[in-house]
């Protein structure tokens, strides 16, 4: 594609490709660690921790896809590509599609719900008693299968924008 040593506009918008992805989706693989180490250690921490998630969501996620998105649209319409609409765009484009609707349609309203909950829990004594309610938990569990198929979705978008197949 490029010549060893040549940087030219293409090259910038892949540079500004996939660190768009690694802005918007790589420290989302962090987050089940991080919530994970606050639940074992300080409870009274989660209410901040879940308006961090959603802060990141609408200050590094979005924006991140989107110039993904952008990015990756005009690349495949140089002439470098000539499977333009071939099942790996395609696929990938509507992975990071999905993942901004689950981002604005799932993942921010349930940080805020968490958050609002966390906060009422710390209020009823949670800190001290150590656990959270029944309330907290159930949407814990609501949470964790979505971002783990959200991870194994950018997961299979990278597959996809590395492998390419049918191009």
């Amino acid at each position: 594609m490029n010549a060893p040593g040549h940087f030219d506009f293409y090259t910038f918008v892949l540079l500004v490709h996939i660190a768009s992805a690694v802005i918007a989706f790589g420290a989302t693989f962090a987050y089940p660690v991080i919530e994970l180490t606050l639940q074992r250690t300080d409870l009274r921490a989660l209410p901040a921790w879940h308006e961090a998630q959603n802060q990141v969501g609408h200050k590094l996620i979005t924006p991140g896809a989107v110039l993904l998105l952008i990015s990756g649209i005009y690349m495949v319409s140089t002439d470098r590509w000539s499977g333009v609409g071939g099942f790996w765009f395609g696929a990938a484009g509507a992975i990071v599609v999905v993942l901004l609707g689950l981002g604005h349609g799932f993942f921010a309203p349930n940080a805020r719900k968490r958050r609002d909950q966390a906060r009422a829990d710390l209020d009823g004594g949670a800190a001290e008693s150590g656990r959270m309610s029944e309330a907290y938990q159930a949407l814990s569990r609501k949470v964790m299968p979505v971002g783990m198929l959200s991870s194994l979705l950018v997961l299979v978008a990278l597959l996809l924008m590395v492998w390419k197949p049918g191009a």
